[in-house]
């Protein structure tokens, strides 16, 4: 039986770090997005997949950390299973400006560590700390205390070993205010017919910029995000409702029930029914 989805630990602690353990939940797509913390994502167990930070993408190796900086855009394509997993970690940008005295965050990188190398040793230590806690729950005192003393080391860890005081590059770099205003509008919007050109010009750039613009930062092009967000929309209902196949590819922007079937076959290698299925079970304890 899956593991279940887990959060460790959560912002009311003294250090406000929060732990995440993902299950065992089987396929698990997260959409490119931002928030107002530093991720660090653990490979804990295995090859469970492909972390896409900025333009750039990183397959999940076991015992790497990957460093996704504050309001930078990231997605995750995963498979989780026993042999499989990936821990989160999520530092919220408030509590750091205060750590730092600073108005403006520190930038860290690299974005794909090797825990095994020598430089961060201290660091791996820290994480696997946390990471074990998380997926094996402990109830001691004990084991709380072990994991806020992780917590404290892997920052200091972070600010010593990962600071970058250098030019940085976009998978670096918070989301510019005019992206982040095409990606809150195609994901309101995704059911409907959602222009690009129009989008552009709406901000003011030619169609051919905006897509080059768009890309640069989020991986994909506008009418590949668009795509994204369907399908990923589409696959939450199959999980999570009853309502028919045909009703889930309109509600969620597709043409058609074929067009629908088509597009999540290629993505999958499975027909949307099939998928259902298969991990919809499973599902239920992500």
């Amino acid at each position: 039986m899956p593991r279940p989805y887990h959060e460790r630990l959560d912002f009311t602690t003294v250090l406000p770090l929060r732990v995440i353990s993902h299950g065992t939940g089987g396929p698990k797509m997260v959409l490119p997005h931002w928030h107002q913390a530093v991720e660090l994502a653990y490979a804990y167990r295995g090859h469970p997949g492909t972390v896409h930070i900025g333009s750039s993408s990183y397959k999940l190796t076991e015992e790497h950390l990957y460093v996704v900086n504050s309001e930078v855009v990231h997605s995750y394509e995963t498979f989780l299973d026993e042999d499989n997993q990936i821990i989160t970690l999520l530092l919220p940008q408030a509590w750091l400006r205060n750590v730092v005295a600073n108005e403006k965050l520190p930038i860290w990188g690299p974005l794909d560590l090797d825990l095994r190398a020598e430089p961060y040793q201290e660091l791996a230590r820290s994480v696997h700390t946390l990471a074990t806690n998380a997926v094996m729950e402990p109830d001691e005192r004990a084991d709380y205390l072990a994991s806020l003393g992780a917590e404290y080391q892997l920052v200091g860890q972070l600010l010593k070993h990962l600071t970058v005081n250098g030019q940085v590059n976009s998978d670096q770099l918070p989301l510019p205010d005019p992206l982040r205003q095409a990606v809150t509008e195609i994901q309101n919007n995704y059911g409907e017919a959602v222009s690009i050109a129009k989008m552009a010009e709406q901000l003011n750039y030619s169609s051919v910029y905006f897509s080059r613009y768009f890309k640069e930062y989020m991986g994909v092009s506008p009418k590949v995000y668009l795509g994204q967000i369907r399908l990923e929309r589409a696959t939450q209902l199959l999980m999570t409702s009853q309502e028919s196949i045909q009703s889930i590819a309109m509600k969620t922007g597709f043409r058609t029930e074929k067009n629908f079937f088509v597009t999540f076959k290629q993505r999958y290698q499975m027909t949307p029914k099939t998928y259902r299925e298969k991990y919809a079970a499973e599902q239920s304890w992500s």
